[in-house]
């Protein structure tokens, strides 16, 4: 029998006031994207009820971010003079730099499209005005990878401006990654943004960046001290065995990997679970609202970390379980990093648009030329599946943090002294308690002062291969 209570999500009182929307849904006809959230409710997360300031921090970041890849479009099209629209194009960089702007904000940039849903209300009205003109610059983008060239070089260029403050730690920051520390305040690797110049990378044609690093610096910019990333103040100084469940080695093998990391239980897990129930809810067998979703998958993730359930690896096929439960220092390493990657999923509507792999049927906006991207944009109403599916991971992985939590919390007797105090600490992390004050407890600091590292790592059994 399960030990788990199944209670309401992690929200708090604001969002425990309104009501969580059906899936796939559209919110208010009176939905303003720059105020508004999609699933009709406000995040429980401080300061995220800041709309001007969110705004004011994701105009600036994407100005500068739309002025660098129009100087790489520059180079680009210095480099060819001999196309025979390119000179009308250059000199349109000069004269018509908001349709430019407007025509980049749908490109596709991995799985991103840059533009926003209020982008996309800003911009459509512009692209409509001048079609013929609009015909040349879109294509100009989609030929060569220009696009992918362009944000290589414009992300390059952004983080080595000198009003920015880098650094570069020895270790933790993986390859091509950008962590945000704080307001223009970034973390990389040193060999990727020092050992060639901006220019450069308008000869690689792949996709190098993930343009999501920006909603991390969004949440970052909006308090340092509770979204900014403490990888390199606290993480970094762990032992290997506690960072493990961060690094999630061999994510997506089930014989290999740490079978209770991040990366496994997001990735894998989280995602099998997903796709079923959202399965259900098209085939009309069943109906979520945002909150029964994440509450479903956040049970389900809870059982397996409490070693009560087993469940799907999809990119093995096989059923995965633990043999032993996971640790307090483990579950405290994995809710400070939870912190980091809930929050900047939950923003990113308001910077980006999050689509899927290309060719893939679910994204909407894959198929569609420019002008349909920005109509779907500027009228949506609705989160679409991507979206969903990114946000309510994240969330179900909080929330199944907080029912392993609560079922140890009624379990006191076997705990110690330092693991009630890490105990408390967590309930407290996940809570943003004293967040005005003194802010939540920063949890991997606590388990080095406790000196609690990690147990022997937890064992898997394999219960059974699907395909068996």
């Amino acid at each position: 029998m399960s030990s788990i209570m199944c209670g309401k999500p992690s929200n708090d009182e604001e969002r425990d006031s309104g009501i969580s929307l059906l899936l796939f849904s559209s919110c208010k006809n009176t939905f303003e994207p720059n105020t508004d959230w999609l699933d009709g409710l406000s995040p429980a997360h401080p300061l995220f009820d800041d709309a001007a300031r969110i705004e004011e921090i994701v105009q600036s970041l994407k100005e500068e971010l739309l002025d660098a890849i129009l100087s790489g479009c520059t180079i680009l099209l210095q480099r060819t003079p001999g196309h025979i629209s390119f000179p009308i194009l250059e000199e349109s960089l000069k004269t018509y730099r908001s349709l430019w702007k407007a025509i980049i904000s749908v490109q596709k940039y991995g799985v991103i499209y840059f533009s926003s849903r209020a982008d996309a209300r800003i911009f459509r009205p512009l692209y409509l005005a001048e079609t013929s003109l609009s015909s040349h610059i879109d294509r100009f983008l989609r030929e060569n990878h220009n696009f992918h060239r362009t944000v290589n070089y414009a992300v390059h260029y952004f983080i080595n401006k000198v009003t920015n403050k880098v650094i570069y730690p020895p270790k933790v920051v993986p390859p091509n990654a950008i962590s945000s520390v704080g307001f223009r305040h970034f973390a990389v690797r040193k060999k990727d943004f020092t050992l060639t110049c901006s220019e450069a990378l308008l000869d690689d044609t792949s996709v190098m960046w993930d343009l999501h690093d920006f909603a991390h610096q969004t949440a970052a910019s909006l308090s340092p001290e509770l979204y900014g990333s403490k990888y390199f103040s606290h993480l970094q100084f762990l032992p290997p065995r506690a960072t493990a469940v961060i690094r999630s080695p061999g994510l997506h093998s089930a014989d290999n990997g740490l079978k209770i990391s991040d990366g496994l239980v997001f990735s894998e897990l989280l995602t099998g679970l997903y796709t079923i129930e959202v399965e259900k809810v098209l085939e009309g067998s069943t109906q979520h609202t945002y909150a029964s979703l994440e509450l479903t998958l956040a049970t389900a993730v809870a059982e397996y970390l409490l070693g009560e359930r087993s469940l799907l690896h999809p990119s093995t096929g096989k059923m995965l379980q633990l043999e032993s439960k996971i640790s307090l220092p483990q579950l405290a390493v994995l809710v400070q990093n939870k912190a980091y990657e809930l929050t900047a999923s939950e923003i990113e509507q308001r910077v980006f648009t999050r689509g899927g792999p290309e060719g893939d049927a679910r994204d909407l906006l894959d198929k569609m030329d420019t002008a349909q991207r920005l109509e779907t944009l500027a009228s949506s109403r609705e989160w679409m599946y991507f979206e969903v599916r990114n946000t309510v991971k994240h969330r179900a992985h909080k929330t199944a943090y907080r029912q392993v939590a609560e079922t140890y919390r009624r379990q006191p007797r076997w705990q110690s002294h330092d693991d009630a105090q890490l105990l408390s600490a967590i309930l407290s992390a996940l809570d943003y308690e004293d967040w005005k004050g003194d802010g939540p407890p920063n949890l991997w600091a606590l388990v080095a002062e406790l000196r609690c590292f990690e147990p022997p790592e937890t064992t898997l059994s394999s219960v059974a291969s699907i395909s068996s």
